[in-house]
């Protein structure tokens, strides 16, 4: 799915998600602490959202981050080079939509951190885990304020509703798996 695409379909979901809720875009700008004018251009698909953009709407609805661009089919192949992107800070972090259950209680990422490359994660909602497996390189995981540096193999599960961030200060290219387990409404 090419750019163009993807920021249709995360508007055309971004908007049935507000109407639903019976959503003004001022109460929704109110909501999720992102302005009027883009998430109005948002659901225009006229941009291409950050990712940080998108969690900040994703936690203001509480939905999962991929319901803008999640497609549930009985069974279905997603080849590397078809799987939704987001990217972050100049490209080096690269965050690659793998799965969503139908139910919006479980996401499934694939992280690839050139070196170099970070992110700093706002809190998710309450309840919200997180859980990480890097099967390359290193990453170092900040979760309120403690380090965490994960090699090859090591796996960390946290509760996501506080700030954390993820950093490849090496100067190998690190990938890891994420999941991300929402709670039960």
């Amino acid at each position: 799915m090419d750019r163009d695409e993807i920021s249709l379909r995360i508007g055309e979901r971004l908007k049935q998600l507000r109407q639903r809720r019976s959503l003004s875009l001022d109460a929704l700008a109110q909501l999720t602490g992102v302005s009027k004018p883009m998430l109005a251009q948002i659901e225009r698909g006229a941009s291409n959202p950050t990712v940080a953009t998108l969690w900040k709407v994703a936690a203001g609805l509480n939905v999962p981050f991929t319901a803008f661009v999640a497609d549930h089919q009985t069974a279905r192949l997603v080849r590397a080079h078809e799987q939704t992107a987001f990217y972050e800070d100049n490209g080096r972090f690269q965050v690659f939509s793998t799965y969503a259950s139908p139910d919006g209680q479980v996401e499934l990422f694939r992280l690839t951190l050139l070196p170099g490359a970070s992110r700093d994660a706002e809190a998710h909602p309450t309840g919200v885990t997180e859980s990480l497996t890097v099967t390359r390189g290193c990453l170092l995981v900040r979760v309120s304020g403690v380090d965490y540096c994960l090699n090859k193999g090591d796996a960390l599960h946290f509760q996501a509703d506080v700030t954390h961030s993820y950093r490849n200060a090496g100067t190998e290219t690190c990938e890891a798996n994420m999941a991300i387990f929402y709670a039960v409404p």
